[in-house]
């Protein structure tokens, strides 16, 4: 005879492991592996986070292609560097928010409306401001159909409900001047 509870709990614990299964990391800490450079911008992996420095422009290309999925990621942004996390992106020839979705990193952008949380030329200004200067911050996107939710430090900062569903790419951006680095990039497919 069996007691419930030694068949439940493992139970339990087994379907607990099986769905944290399919969140996965895209940024090991200890290389780019799986990603590549695009543009001027200098890459490389300081003190487990991808550092975007130098003179130029440009961005850090993911392999894959995501649909339906949560993506988050942790950043530390110079005031003075335009960063940003684009998503679906369809074009590995022009990364731009006419070809991707961008989610805004920077605070002291020129035009407000278009600041951190942002979702350039489509969901502005931000439903919340953000302060991300000179510290880790948190950036999520939950993006299934046609809708995209974007997070960031825990607060909703914008929602678009008539997004493109089509599969695209995931870049980083580094833009302007400083450095920006981010750090534990997870994607969860939905």
């Amino acid at each position: 005879m069996y007691r419930l509870e030694f068949v439940v709990l493992p139970l339990m614990l087994c379907l607990g492991l099986v769905s944290c299964a399919t969140s996965y990391t895209l940024f090991d800490g200890l290389t780019l592996e799986g990603w590549r450079a695009d543009g001027a911008a200098s890459w490389r992996v300081t003190e487990g986070a991808m550092v975007g420095y130098g003179e130029g422009d440009g961005f850090l290309v993911h392999d894959g292609s995501y649909g339906d999925f949560r993506l988050s990621a942790e950043f530390l942004v110079d005031a003075d560097t335009n960063s940003g996390i684009f998503v679906r992106c369809k074009d590995a020839s022009r990364i731009h928010p006419d070809t991707c979705y961008e989610l805004n990193i920077w605070d002291d952008h020129p035009q407000q409306e278009a600041r951190t949380g942002a979702i350039v030329f489509r969901a502005m200004p931000p439903l919340a401001q953000v302060e991300t200067v000179g510290r880790w911050s948190s950036m999520e996107v939950t993006a299934r159909g046609g809708q995209l939710l974007v997070r960031v430090n825990g607060l909703t900062t914008a929602i678009l409900y008539d997004a493109d569903p089509t599969p695209g790419f995931i870049a980083l951006q580094r833009w302007g001047t400083g450095e920006v680095r981010f750090r534990r990039v997870r994607l969860e497919p939905l």
